[in-house]
């Protein structure tokens, strides 16, 4: 009996956790909502199509799920994930990440149904799932910001040039989340949207910093807000600023280059050393072991 409730609560959990890492975030989700009003179609007697089941009762739980569990969560806590979540590129909402750690803590849980020493194992498990979900936070800003971090010389390149050529600051980030295919992309048509809606540029710019989280993008935007503030031309700062961040992705190189040797220490001595002295010695070894052999 025991096992049937077990494998009962993976199947809802599971489908609980997969529902809910499918679902869209935020503006998306609006979007998507508004989209599939203006797409759904009349029958010929009249009658509009029922929405789907996830739209109809999935969704719909998931959403005050959520909401509840927000409720219980401390404010400093949600900001702190809030702010995690957007350096991530808002991949979910707070309210879907903290449903989707406690999902996968009730699933470690399930081998305490066993009794006896699979209540160790399901207290691991759920420690681990709850944990789970911060790991993989952390692991998509890292990532995320290492590729914003790559493309930023390039975009501060072209936003020099774009300055120097006539454009508006405005326009010159415009053009550049056009032509930059990674994260600079999203975060300069956000911060663009931001000005356009009315927001203060400064403002703007210090919240995509923040956001980000480089000090490297802290530098221009500080570079950039001082010259507004002076009321100095744009074009020489960010030729400074592009010209830094050239020489700083080159000394990365470097330094990156510089290191190879010592990681590659490792994997010769351990595993490449001992393979070739069984290949030159292995022959001469048997060949000693059958002479000296009685």
């Amino acid at each position: 009996m025991s096992v049937w409730i077990g494998a009962a609560l993976v199947f809802v959990l599971t489908f609980t956790a997969l529902s809910l890492a499918q679902s869209p975030t935020g503006d998306r989700a609006r979007i998507r909502d508004r989209l599939n009003g203006m797409d759904r179609r009349m029958d010929p007697l009249g009658e509009v199509e029922e929405p789907p089941f996830r739209a109809r009762i999935v969704d719909p739980f998931l959403k005050a799920v959520g909401e509840n569990l927000l409720r219980l969560t401390p404010r400093r806590q949600l900001e702190g994930l809030g702010g995690r979540l957007q350096k991530a590129g808002d991949p979910l909402t707070p309210g879907q990440f903290t449903m989707l750690r406690v999902v996968l803590g009730l699933i470690g849980l399930i081998p305490v149904v066993f009794g006896g020493r699979a209540i160790l194992l399901a207290v691991i498990l759920a420690v681990l799932g709850v944990r789970l979900p911060d790991f993989w936070l952390s692991r998509t800003i890292s990532r995320r910001q290492r590729q914003f971090g790559k493309a930023l010389p390039d975009a501060m390149d072209l936003l020099a040039v774009s300055v120097e050529a006539g454009m508006g600051f405005d326009q010159a980030l415009e053009r550049v989340s056009e032509r930059i295919p990674s994260p600079v992309r999203e975060e300069f048509a956000r911060t663009v949207s931001e000005v356009r809606m009315g927001r203060a540029r400064a403002e703007a710019l210090t919240d995509l910093s923040e956001r980000m989280g480089l000090p490297e993008l802290r530098q221009f935007v500080s570079a950039v807000v001082q010259a507004e503030t002076l009321g100095v031309g744009l074009a020489r700062p960010l030729r400074v600023q592009a010209d830094a961040l050239r020489l700083k992705r080159r000394q990365k190189a470097e330094e990156a280059a510089m290191k190879t040797p010592i990681k590659l220490l490792f994997p010769l001595v351990f595993l490449v050393f001992p393979s070739i002295f069984v290949i030159l010695l292995g022959p001469a070894l048997l060949s000693f072991s059958k002479i000296l052999a009685p």
